[in-house]
């Protein structure tokens, strides 16, 4: 999971940034018999350009042996806080070639604190609770939005250009298609979407079945 992720996400260039706005709607294509993903966070970014990261550094908690929220989009520099706020200890770790890392094993609320300087997708998942994932996407400016209840979106603030315009989720297909921005508000783009299925299912931070550990009881 992550590697479709396109290698020029780290290679845009620095552009200045002005006010304009790409604003849209996605619909999704069933005509193979898919469902719509139901509940499912969708996000809607622009590639081409660089800017500044975020000043935020978002926390993602470990709570009823779930990553929550399972999801952040940050920019490229940004750190990430991942607090324990169970009772138990758990793990934090990625094989993801966007940023490989291992926070340990935190106990209940302490927390670690890990920067992504890179773009790109990371898996995150718990070596002692294999059903536990999130996703951290890392983008290399702030021109994303996410996808509303009613399928809209509106990215702000994007620099006048002609660029990538991607949206993800982890129940769809791969999507990019390109857009021109003006200076003059556009008319609404609308995405179409093809839904597939996912799969969880992954290896530990050692690269081994969690079955296959001595010990191992489903968590």
């Amino acid at each position: 999971m992550g590697h479709y992720l396109l290698a020029w996400l780290g290679l845009a260039l620095s552009v200045p940034a002005l006010a304009a706005e790409v604003e849209g709607s996605v619909r999704f294509n069933t005509k193979l018999g898919e469902s719509p993903p139901a509940g499912q966070t969708i996000v809607v970014y622009l590639t081409g350009f660089r800017q500044t990261p975020l000043p935020e550094t978002p926390v993602i908690s470990q709570k009823n042996k779930t990553f929550v929220p399972n999801l952040r989009v940050i920019v490229a520099g940004q750190s990430v806080q991942f607090t324990n706020d169970d009772p138990v200890v758990h793990n934090v770790f990625s094989t993801s070639s966007a940023r490989a890392f291992d926070l340990g094993k935190p106990g209940p609320q302490q927390t670690r604190e890990i920067s992504f300087p890179t773009p790109g997708l990371v898996d995150v998942y718990c070596n002692i609770h294999e059903a536990m994932f999130a996703n951290v996407l890392v983008l290399p400016n702030r021109a994303f939005a996410l996808v509303d209840g009613r399928g809209r979106f509106v990215i702000r603030d994007v620099p006048p250009g002609r660029y990538p315009l991607h949206a993800w989720g982890r129940n769809l297909e791969p999507f990019e298609t390109e857009v021109t921005v003006g200076e003059a508000k556009g008319p609404p783009v609308e995405l179409v979407l093809s839904p597939r299925a996912f799969n969880p299912a992954h290896l530990d931070k050692f690269g081994r079945p969690y079955r296959a550990r001595a010990g191992y009881a489903p968590q």
